[in-house]
């Protein structure tokens, strides 16, 4: 597999780039801690000088996109996303997660800001107030541990009326930033996927999108997300004078209860591994997908073979109008749609048709 080097970052102003350089460097899956003046600061000036008032923002019929990673999420998040009625969790709100309003202030007036090809160097360009994959902001919420590849099965029943009240209270915050009229919330990170059903009883009226991609090409690229991931980390320590053990890796995949089992048996970089957590999480979906309140799936393939088809028809389905004409973010997006810089070379797709044949043959891949 090869890829192209990654884009160089662009900033607003100078000084966005003393603050936003380093941040941007290090993007990673969880983002780094801020320097801790800076958090204070902002955690100081959100409390004692901005009025976060939430009163008028209520938390209407989220929207969830599930999937496994590597399936075109990030392509269909920012095309949800670039309606004027959506609102979500930017960049800078999931790196400065206790003062995510003074944050999105600061680089919204200010201009800290910095947009370039994210650390994965597959040609999706983001900035500070693009959408987040939120994974360290629900790590916190649900109490998961990010680095262990264990499952635990968490229902709405193992948190405190507190614990669920600060998951609402700081998504209606999210949305407070977006300002009138009031918008309806998106999220999308493959980590929540295992855990849709907590998800419909924390959010009773949540709707749930539900992308696939063909698991021949989204086992590849889960190894591909795998390496760049720890090749990233490893940077990362090493730029801060830290040394990481050789057997320390980050298993950037969703955690099912074979995943254990997979990673013992054949690796986290194994092709079978991905194969069947593939396999794992479109049959985990097929079984709990009755008992969610409202749910759509549809294919990646379908999406780049007809864009503007499909997302009319993921609109409708979350009951927002569809993007007009003069919409040019919009516009912008779905003009890209299957536009790429980067190449991929994918192999073992015969270990993975042996392993994921049924599944394959549901979703019309073979």
């Amino acid at each position: 597999m090869t890829e192209t080097r990654q884009r160089q970052a662009s900033y607003p102003n100078f000084i966005s780039k003393i603050i936003m350089k380093p941040l941007f460097e290090n993007q990673w899956v969880i983002p780094d801690d801020p320097p801790r003046s800076a958090t204070r600061f902002l955690e100081w000036y959100e409390k004692r000088i901005m009025k976060v008032d939430i009163s008028e923002f209520p938390l209407d019929r989220p929207i969830f996109l599930i999937s496994l990673p590597r399936c075109g999420s990030s392509m269909l998040q920012d095309l949800l996303c670039a309606h004027p009625g959506i609102g979500y969790t930017t960049n800078m709100m999931h790196t400065f997660r206790s003062s995510l309003c003074a944050a999105e202030h600061f680089r919204k007036k200010l201009g800290f800001n910095v947009r370039g090809e994210r650390f994965l160097c597959d040609s999706v360009d983001v900035d500070g107030g693009s959408p987040a994959d939120p994974v360290a902001t629900w790590a916190e919420f649900l109490k998961q541990d990010p680095w262990s590849v264990d499952f635990h099965e968490t229902t709405v029943d193992d948190f405190t009326a507190e614990e669920l009240d600060h998951i609402r209270t700081s998504i209606r915050k999210m949305l407070w930033c977006f300002g009138k009229p009031v918008r309806r919330f998106e999220c999308k990170t493959p980590a929540l996927l295992p855990h849709a059903l907590l998800l419909k009883d924390i959010f009773p009226d949540a709707k749930f999108i539900h992308l696939v991609r063909d698991g021949r090409d989204n086992a590849n690229s889960l190894l591909k997300l795998h390496r760049l991931c720890n090749e990233q980390w490893r940077a990362i320590r090493e730029r801060a004078g830290e040394t990481v053990p050789e057997d320390q890796i980050f298993v950037p995949y969703p955690r099912f209860p074979g995943l254990p089992g997979y990673i013992e048996e054949f690796g986290a970089d194994d092709i079978r591994t991905a194969a069947h957590l593939w396999k794992d999480g479109v049959n985990y979906v097929r079984d709990i997908k009755d008992k969610l309140p409202t749910f759509y799936e549809v294919r990646y393939e379908d999406i780049l073979k007809a864009p503007r088809e499909e997302m009319g028809k993921l609109f409708d389905f979350c009951e927002l109008e569809r993007p007009t004409p003069e919409n040019q973010a919009f516009e912008a997006k779905i003009g890209g749609v299957g536009v790429v810089r980067h190449k991929n070379k994918y192999g073992n797709y015969d270990v993975v048709e042996e392993i994921c044949r049924e599944p394959l043959e549901r979703y019309g891949y073979l």
